[in-house]
């Protein structure tokens, strides 16, 4: 019996240390862009959620709306899209991606799973991703950040 508790009691010590441990939330940060192109007849609102961890990105998930009048634009952006996340998932894994077209409107949605994701792979075709890596070959929230600011986007 008394190896029984002190089994018990041993056990219970560990469960409490290891849950003791400070084990960050996963933090939510959004960013929009968004690109009202006249001149070609559309509208585009690109909004990124990205969950992250320790300062290294989980995921991100995209929401691409594209608004306009033309079939021609909206059946482009359908077949760009489409093909982009197809290939990127095909190549790199951690890809997926839902198109939802009505009335004047395309909706594209993605996630990128970083943590699925051959960054290695990612790394070696697109070099310059990797100042936006820690030492350990993960995204940081800063570097992805920084890539969304680039391109005109604001995040919170």
């Amino acid at each position: 019996m008394k190896r029984v508790c002190k089994f018990l009691g041993l056990i219970l010590m560990v469960a409490l240390i290891s849950g003791c441990e400070k084990n960050e939330e996963l933090k939510v940060t959004k960013c929009t862009l968004t690109n009202n192109n006249l001149a070609a007849q559309y509208n585009l609102k690109s909004e990124y959620t990205i969950y992250s961890k320790n300062n290294v990105v989980d995921k991100v998930e995209t929401k691409e709306t594209v608004i306009s009048s033309s079939n021609a634009i909206l059946d482009y952006f359908e077949t760009y899209l489409t093909n982009l996340y197809k290939k990127s998932n095909e190549t790199y894994g951690g890809y997926s991606n839902k198109i939802v077209k009505e009335n004047d409107q395309l909706t594209s949605t993605t996630t990128i799973n970083y943590q699925v994701m051959d960054t290695q792979k990612y790394v070696e075709d697109n070099s310059a991703m990797k100042n936006y890596l820690n030492e350990k070959n993960k995204l940081t929230l800063e570097g992805i950040k920084s890539i969304y600011t680039s391109l005109g986007a604001i995040c919170e």
